[in-house]
C-alpha cells in the first residue's frame, strides 16, 4: 500500500517510522502542504518532514527482515554454555574473595601487630576506633584499599582492552589469573614491622588489582558472547555470584582465623585457589565465535559455536554475527568512541552506572564495615559474615530474575529498597547512637560510640536490607548491561571504559574511612541514601531494557529508547508548555489592551 497527496510518494514503513516521531497517518492525511512540510511534534518545537528516499525505506524493510531472521536461532543444549560461563566466574571468586578479606583482615590483631603495634604506636592506641586510630596508620589503611582500585582501574582500561582484542578474550582471562597470583605473593610472604616493607606490599596490591580489574573485565565479556540470548542475563551474572561467593567465603575464612598469629596472610593465601584453576583450566575452554569470526572468518567461529551450543546447524546465529560485523564496519578507534555522539551516549550510559553502583556504598561496606560495626556492635567480622551471607543469598534468586523480571525493573525499584535501607540504618544511628570524643589540641585522641544493643541491631537489619535489594538488581546487572549494549566493533574498548570507571570510583571511595570524622557514621548512610535515589533516576530516564534481546539487535533497542518519552518528562514539558502558553497569552492580552488604550485616546 502507498500513499501519493500533494507529490509525496511515501511507503507505508515510511509513516510507520513517522508515527515513532510522534505523528499519525491521519494527521499527515489531514494536514495541509506547509503542515506536511513541517509536522508539529509539541507545543514548543516544529520537526522537518523530509521526503524519504527509497534507500531509506529499503533500510528500514532491511531492518526489519534482519529482525526477524534473528527471532529464528536455535541455542541447542545449553549446559557446556553453562559450564564455561561458571568457570570463567572464577575471576569473579578471587575479586570478591579479596574484596572480602580486607575489611575483616584490617581488625585482626595479626595485621595490627604487623602494620601498627610498633611502627605507628602501641597496641592500646591501634585498638582505638576509626577517628582515634593514628593518623599514620589510618592512612595506611586508605591506601591498602586505595592502591588495589588504582592496580584495578590500570588493569581494566590499559590492559584489557589491549589483550583481548588482539589475543582474544581467553587471553585476558588467563592475564588476570597470572597478575593477581604475583601481586597477591607480594602482599602476603614479606615480613611485617617496616615501613619500607609496606611500601612495597602496597605496591604489590596494585599488581593484585591489575589482575581483579582485568578479571572483572574479562569474565562477563566472555560470558555475555558465548551465552544463548534467553541465558544470558542468567549466564553473565555468574560473576556475581562468583563475586558474592568469594566475598562470603573470605569473611569465613577470617572468622576461622581471626585469632591465628599468621591470619590475615593465611585469610589471603587461600584466594590463589581460583586463579591457578583458572590458568589451568583455560586452555580447555573454546574461544568466543565472535571474537573468532571478526578476527580468523566464519570458518574458525563456526567450529567454536558448534562445540558450545552441541548441536551442528549453527548457521542462523552465525549469520546473525556475520550481519553485525557487516553493519557495524571496522573496528572503531578510541577518538571515534569519544566523536561518535551515538557511541559516547552509550558509553556514558555504560560508566553511567557502574559510577553508581559505587555510589551506592557497597564497597566502603566491605571494606570499613568491620570497623564500623565492630564500634556499632562490638562484633565487626560477625556482622561483615552477616552482610556477605545476604549478598550471597540473594544473589541465587537473582540469576532466575535478570531474564524475567527484566535488567531495568530490577535496578529500579531495587534501587528504592537500598534508599530505604541506607535511610533507616543512617536515622537508627542518630536516634539511638551517642559519640564522645576526647579533642587535645584539635586532634582526636579518644572516641567511643556507644549504641544500645537494639539500635545496633536495627542498624545491621537494615544494612542487610540494603545488601539484599542491591545483590538483587545492582550487583549483577550492572556487569551485564555493561557488556551487552555495545557493537562487537567496540565492545571490548568500550567495556574496558566502563570497568575502569567502576575502579576509578572504588579509588574515591577509599576515602569514606576520612570522611567518617567530619560527617559521622550516620552523615555517610545518608549519603549513599541519596546517591542510590540519583541512581533509580538515571536508569529511568537512560537506561531501556535489554532482557531477551539480541547481542546483534541491542543497537535498534537504543535507537527507540528515547528521553522525551519518559513519562515524567512528557508531564514536566507539558506543565512548561502550558505556563509557556500562558504566559505569551498573558502578554498577548496585555499588549492588547495596551493597543486598545491608544486607539480611544486617538478617537478623542
Amino acid at each position: 500500500m502507498r500513499s501519493k497527496k500533494n507529490n509525496v510518494d511515501l511507503d507505508t514503513n515510511a509513516l510507520e517510522a513517522l508515527k515513532h516521531e510522534g505523528s499519525t497517518h491521519e494527521e499527515f492525511e489531514n494536514s495541509s502542504e506547509s503542515q506536511q512540510a513541517h509536522l508539529l511534534i509539541d507545543c514548543s518545537e516544529e520537526k522537518t518532514f523530509n521526503k524519504m528516499s527509497l534507500e531509506s525505506i529499503n533500510k528500514i524493510d532491511h531492518h526489519h527482515h534482519h529482525h526477524q531472521q534473528h527471532k529464528d536461532i536455535h541455542y541447542g543444549k545449553p549446559y557446556f554454555a553453562i559450564f564455561l560461563a561458571a568457570f570463567s566466574s572464577l575471576g569473579g571468586w578471587f575479586f570478591g574473595y579479596d574484596q572480602g578479606v580486607t575489611g575483616g583482615i584490617v581488625i585482626m590483631h595479626s595485621f595490627k601487630n604487623d602494620f601498627c603495634v610498633g611502627v605507628y604506636a602501641n597496641a592500646s592506641a591501634c585498638d582505638l576506633s576509626i577517628a582515634a586510630l593514628p593518623p599514620g596508620y589510618r592512612q595506611f589503611l586508605v591506601f591498602f584499599t586505595l592502591m588495589y582500585n588504582l592496580g584495578c582501574f590500570i588493569g581494566a582500561l590499559f590492559i584489557s582492552s589491549f589483550v583481548a582484542e588482539k589475543f582474544g578474550r581467553r587471553a585476558i582471562i588467563f592475564t588476570s589469573a597470572v597478575l593477581f597470583i604475583i601481586g597477591t605473593s607480594m602482599v602476603i610472604l614479606p615480613p611485617g614491622g617496616s615501613k619500607s616493607i609496606m611500601i612495597f606490599i602496597l605496591i604489590g596490591r596494585i599488581v593484585e588489582g591489575t589482575g581483579v580489574g582485568c578479571s572483572s573485565f574479562s569474565c562477563p565479556l566472555y560470558a555475555s558472547e558465548i551465552a544463548p540470548t534467553n541465558l544470558r542475563g542468567m549466564l553473565s551474572g555468574f560473576m556475581a555470584m562468583g563475586i558474592v561467593t568469594g566475598l562470603f567465603a573470605a569473611n569465613v575464612s577470617n572468622f576461622f582465623l581471626q585469632n591465628h598469629k599468621w591470619g590475615w596472610r593465611l585469610s589471603n593465601a587461600i584466594i590463589l585457589i581460583a586463579p591457578v584453576i583458572i590458568m589451568l583450566g583455560i586452555f580447555f575452554c573454546p574461544e568466543t565465535p565472535r571474537w573468532l569470526f571478526k578476527k580468523k572468518g566464519r570458518k574458525s567461529a563456526e567450529k567454536s559455536l558448534k562445540r558450545i551450543r552441541k548441536i551442528n546447524d549453527v548457521t542462523a546465529e552465525l549469520n546473525a554475527i556475520a550481519d553485525a560485523i557487516r553493519e557495524e564496519g571496522n573496528e572503531l578507534s578510541i577518538k571515534e568512541l569519544f566523536t561518535t555522539k551515538r557511541m559516547l551516549e552509550r558509553l556514558g550510559i555504560g560508566m553511567g552506572i557502574h559510577v553508581f553502583l559505587q555510589t551506592s556504598g557497597i564497597s566502603p561496606i566491605f571494606a570499613y564495615g568491620g570497623i564500623i560495626f565492630q564500634s556499632v556492635l562490638g562484633s565487626g567480622i560477625i556482622s561483615l559474615l552477616i552482610l556477605s551471607g545476604a549478598n550471597m543469598l540473594s544473589t541465587i534468586p537473582a540469576l532466575f530474575l535478570f531474564d524475567r523480571v527484566g535488567r531495568r525493573n530490577l535496578l529500579i525499584f531495587c534501587g528504592l529498597g537500598m534508599v530505604v535501607g541506607h535511610l533507616v540504618a543512617a536515622t537508627v544511628f542518630l536516634t539511638g547512637c551517642n559519640v564522645a570524643k576526647t579533642v587535645i589540641n584539635n586532634i582526636i585522641v579518644n572516641e567511643e560510640v556507644k549504641c544500645g544493643t537494639t539500635a545496633g541491631i536495627w542498624m545491621l537489619i537494615f544494612t542487610v536490607i540494603y545488601i539484599i535489594c542491591f545483590a538483587l538488581s545492582w550487583g549483577a546487572i550492572c556487569w551485564i548491561y555493561a557488556a551487552e549494549i555495545y557493537p562487537l566493533n567496540i565492545r571490548a574498548r568500550a567495556v574496558s571504559f566502563t570497568t575502569a570507571s567502576h575502579w576509578f570510583m572504588c579509588i574515591i571511595m577509599s576515602y569514606m574511612l576520612e570522611l567518617i570524622a567530619p560527617l559521622g557514621i550516620h552523615g555517610i548512610f545518608y549519603l549513599f541514601s541519596g546517591l542510590c535515589l540519583l541512581a533509580v533516576v538515571f536508569v529511568y530516564l537512560f537506561c531501556p531494557e535489554t532482557k531477551g534481546v539480541l547481542l546483534e539487535d541491542i543497537e535498534e533497542v537504543f535507537d527507540n529508547f528515547q528521553l522525551k518519552d519518559r513519562t515524567i518528562v512528557k508531564v514536566l514539558r507539558g506543565s512548561l508548555c502550558l505556563r509557556n502558553t500562558k504566559k505569551t497569552f498573558k502578554e498577548s492580552q496585555r499588549e492588547g489592551n495596551g493597543s486598545l488604550k491608544v486607539l480611544k485616546l486617538e478617537s478623542r
